[in-house]
């Protein structure tokens, strides 16, 4: 599945998980990195910025403000302190999205943890653990 400006990227058989409301917040577990065309990555980045107040985290702010250091601390906490697919979660992990397909190495690892976590209380964890295994190649790593 490729997600487009056009497209919901919601597949029929993910009901009832969070982001009902907003689909668009539930892309990251939902594709691949290579699936979601930068149209979609702005408006997950503007679905995000918009929810800025559902989530009350102490650097939610500068995440909203493109930190990626900021994201990373948020969706930690988060994926620690909320059940996966939460509305937190969907929001905290779609901000790390964002910063993963622009390159950021640390926020693609963050994002393959949370899916990972997910995939061990969700019907298809095969598919989120593999989706998990694609993320986390984006983390470079150096052999000794």
């Amino acid at each position: 599945m490729r997600a487009t400006d056009g497209e919901s990227a919601r597949p029929a058989g993910d009901a009832g998980l969070a982001s009902v409301a907003c689909p668009v917040l539930a892309v990251w577990r939902r594709c691949d990195p290579g699936e979601i065309a930068p149209g979609t990555v702005v408006e997950i980045e503007r679905a995000v910025a918009g929810s800025g107040l559902l989530l009350h985290h102490r650097r939610w702010p500068d995440a909203l403000r493109g930190d990626p250091a900021a994201v990373v601390a948020a969706a930690i906490d988060v994926i620690h302190g909320h059940p996966p697919g939460t509305p937190a979660t969907d929001l905290v992990m779609s901000g790390l999205l964002v910063h993963a397909v622009r390159g950021d190495a640390t926020a693609a690892l963050v994002l393959a943890h949370g899916l990972a976590a997910l995939a061990h209380r969700h019907p298809r964890s095969g598919e989120l653990l593999e989706r998990a295994e694609r993320w986390a190649r984006r983390w470079p790593r150096r052999l000794r």
